[in-house]
C-alpha cells in the first residue's frame, strides 16, 4: 500500500477542543472536527483505511457518539483507534450505567482502546529530548502533549516513510488485535532499565516501537535501538513492529515510543 487514508474524529465538544489544539502537530491525518452528521459520516468512511476517535467515554453523549462510529466502520471492516482523553471509570457516575457499561464492552472489544500514559518521561542527560519534553517545552498541556505523541506513534511510520517503508498491510494485522492499548516513551538511557523495571510491555502480545532520532548515524541508532529491544524480547511471541522516524529535536539519544497491548 503506497498511501493510507487516516480519518480522525472527536467525539464530542471536549474532545474537539483538544484536538483543535493539536491538527498542526500531527501530519498525514485527515481530520474531521465539529458535530458528527451519521449519513455524512457513514459515505465519508467508506475511503479511510483507518479511523482514530478522540473521546471522553465518561461523557454519556461522546460514548454514544463513540458506539455510533465504531459500529459503522467495523461493517466496512476499517480498524478504529479510541484514543480517551481521561482516565476510565469503570465505575462511572454517569446516570443508565447498565447502558454505558454495555456501550463500552462493546467499543473495547471492536477497537483499539488507547489509555494515554500521563507520566512525562523524565531524562536524566542533557543529550536526550523526547517528543514530549519537546512539546512541553512548546506550551502544550499534559493531555495535549500525550495525545500528539500517543496518535504519532501509530501513524508516522505510514506516513513518513523515511528509513525505511512501512506497509500498512502490517499494522492492519496488528490492529486485529482489539482491546486496551497503552503507551510508553523511553529515552535510550531509560529503555536500558526496562527489563530491571519489569516494565508491562515487555510481556505484552502486541509492541510498536517507533524510535525517533536524528538523520545524522541514524541507521547505527536504529541498529543499536532496535537490537536492544528485540534482545529484551527474546523468548517473546509478541507481534513487533519497529520502525525509524527523523526529527531533528531530538538529540544524539533517541525517543523511543512503545505502543502495545
Amino acid at each position: 500500500m503506497d498511501k493510507a487514508n487516516f480519518y480522525c474524529y472527536a467525539a464530542g465538544k471536549e474532545s474537539e477542543s483538544i484536538c483543535n489544539d493539536i491538527t498542526g502537530e500531527v501530519s498525514g491525518v485527515d481530520w474531521h472536527l465539529g458535530n458528527i452528521v451519521h449519513k455524512t459520516f457513514t459515505q465519508k468512511v467508506k475511503s479511510a483505511d483507518l479511523v482514530i476517535i478522540v473521546a471522553n467515554l465518561n461523557d454519556s453523549s461522546e460514548i454514544n457518539s463513540v458506539n455510533f462510529m465504531v459500529e459503522v466502520a467495523e461493517k466496512l471492516k476499517i480498524p478504529t483507534l479510541v484514543y480517551a482523553i481521561s482516565p476510565i471509570r469503570l465505575d462511572p457516575q454517569v446516570g443508565h450505567k447498565a447502558m454505558w457499561l454495555t456501550q463500552f464492552d462493546d467499543i473495547r472489544n471492536a477497537t483499539v482502546l488507547i489509555v494515554l500514559d500521563y507520566d512525562l518521561p523524565a531524562s536524566n542527560t542533557n543529550e536526550s529530548t523526547t517528543l514530549t519534553q519537546h512539546y512541553t517545552s512548546k506550551g502544550f498541556g499534559t493531555l495535549s502533549t500525550q495525545l500528539i505523541v500517543a496518535i504519532r506513534a501509530v501513524t508516522d511510520p505510514v506516513i513518513r516513510q523515511e528509513l525505511i517503508g512501512v506497509d500498512f498491510d502490517n499494522y492492519r494485522l496488528a490492529f486485529a488485535n482489539k482491546g486496551f492499548y497503552q503507551t510508553k516513551e523511553y529515552s535510550y538511557e531509560a529503555l536500558n532499565q526496562a527489563e530491571e523495571n519489569n516494565d508491562n510491555w515487555l510481556q505484552a502480545r502486541v509492541i510498536f516501537a517507533t524510535i525517533y532520532l536524528k538523520n545524522k548515524d541514524a541507521l547505527d541508532i536504529y541498529s543499536s535501538t532496535s537490537s536492544a529491544i528485540c534482545n529484551m524480547l527474546k523468548g517473546s511471541d509478541a507481534l513487533l513492529l519497529v520502525c525509524p522516524i527523523i526529527e531533528e529535536y531530538v538529540e544524539s539519544s533517541p525517543s523511543i515510543i512503545i505502543f502495545y497491548n
